[in-house]
């Protein structure tokens, strides 16, 4: 113990942070000295929850004032186990919360903050086309939820720096003084994470992508999520429960984060080369680039009626051969990106692309989870009409017999984006387990996902 307690104390607190919770708690016990360096770590991070429970153990701390200085992140998790999803009885703000969230700007150190939402999502204009199941955590409910929420970090004595959500539903804020709010606490923003959750058509999930307010909703993405935060972000995390950028689209072309060190994408499809230059744009700072069950959409098609919903203008698709649909194709392949980043960003010191955890939710704070693989679904295409997705391998296509004059193939290029990859690990000194077994009992070997 007196070695340990020779080493600096920086270096000591570095290494509490990688202790866990009970043993934490047992560090507590052992001396004075670590005493005090386990309660820092157990107190750095608190979680607010309906329960009384947890609602009890925050006010404790909010009456404590040796522990009040310490938290420096808060959770505010709005997902209550014990409403009854069968029912689907209406959620209500927790009795209790009224009093208690707004104490959270006593916690004097908090620079931190993240609102959880459960991932089930049902907008107020679900028409009769769609079949979707009555969810306790309606619109009213998760916009309510966000007044309450910004206008606590609108109040702190000292601006967040970072900041969560979690299953944010696809539908903004209309309300001027909730978005007032919104545009104060993202401005000065050194960190913004939103992972993304969409309204499920339970009898044909083919048409998720049509309700309106996944396309209105990615549309205004830049303008009421990122740009407020542009000037000062330096770590952005975009995850979606859908694929997108394409269909629907996301344009962050127009923005430009003059900062930003971290770029964390999870279900991103790349389709034009305009995106590989946005990424570009910021080579004089960005450090690290992580991509989750990001694709590469080699071949799209899409249906007359939800062309205008797509990326890409109509008179830059084209009819193919017998068939309906306007199609477009993209001739980038993976080794091609990897190779353009090994020579583009010069600040570049860590790269990830593979796949996180994505059952049973969205990924959130998990980039250095990633299983660094070259997965078959690298590569996808998007034809509209398609089902339970519009968005297929290429491979899946071939293997139900449903390869028509107007569809495309998976790319074959397993050898070049396997090169391709390892020449940009080299080159950024990073070392990664090339064959093992993931999450999903997938085989990954020298790298590639076995056929």
């Amino acid at each position: 113990m007196s070695r340990l307690l020779n080493l600096p104390s920086e270096l000591l607190a570095r290494t509490c942070s990688y202790v866990n919770h009970s043993s934490l708690k047992s560090l507590r016990q052992s001396c004075r000295f670590t005493s005090q360096l386990a309660t820092d770590q157990l107190y750095r991070t608190v979680h607010l929850k309906p329960s009384e429970t947890s609602q009890n153990g925050l006010q404790g701390i909010l009456n404590n004032p040796s522990l009040r200085r310490l938290p420096r992140k808060i959770y505010i998790d709005t997902v209550d186990e014990d409403i009854n999803y069968e029912e689907a009885e209406e959620q209500e703000w927790p009795q209790g919360w009224d009093d208690l969230v707004p104490q959270v700007k006593e916690l004097p150190r908090l620079n931190a903050a993240v609102l959880c939402f459960d991932q089930g999502f049902t907008s107020d204009s679900t028409g009769s086309d769609f079949f979707s199941l009555e969810l306790p955590q309606t619109s009213r409910f998760r916009f309510q939820a966000m007044h309450k929420f910004f206008s606590l970090l609108a109040s702190l004595r000292h601006p967040i720096q970072d900041l969560g959500i979690r299953n944010l539903q696809v539908d903004n804020p209309r309300d001027p003084e909730t978005l007032e709010r919104m545009g104060k606490v993202l401005s000065g923003l050194l960190s913004l994470r939103l992972s993304i959750t969409t309204e499920t058509n339970e009898a044909a999930p083919e048409h998720d992508l049509e309700y309106p307010e996944i396309r209105k909703f990615f549309k205004e993405l830049p303008s009421t999520w990122l740009s407020p935060a542009a000037p000062s972000l330096q770590h952005l995390s975009l995850c979606s429960r859908e694929y997108y950028g394409f269909y629907p689209h996301l344009d962050l072309s127009n923005l430009f984060f003059p900062h930003l060190k971290t770029l964390s994408l999870g279900n991103f499809c790349f389709f034009h080369d305009s995106q590989i230059d946005w990424i570009l744009k910021h080579a004089d700072t960005l450090e690290e680039i992580y991509f989750d069950d990001c694709a590469v959409l080699y071949d799209f098609g899409m249906n007359e009626e939800n062309v205008d919903a797509c990326a890409l203008r109509r008179d830059t698709l084209v009819r193919r051969t017998g068939r309906q649909k306007l199609y477009g194709s993209f001739d980038k392949r993976w080794h091609n990106i990897f190779d353009i980043f090994a020579e583009k960003l010069p600040k570049l010191r860590h790269f990830q692309i593979g796949r996180s955890m994505w059952y049973p939710d969205t990924p959130f704070e998990q980039e250095r989870d990633i299983k660094v693989g070259l997965y078959h679904d690298r590569y996808m295409c998007c034809y509209d009409g398609y089902g339970p997705s519009p968005y297929i391998r290429g491979e899946d296509l071939e293997n139900i017999g449903s390869i028509e004059d107007g569809e495309r193939p998976s790319p074959r290029c397993d050898d070049e984006d396997r090169a391709a990859l390892r020449r940009l690990l080299a080159k950024l000194g990073q070392s990664v387990q090339e064959s093992f077994k993931d999450q999903y009992s997938e085989r990954v070997v020298d790298l590639v996902q076995t056929r």
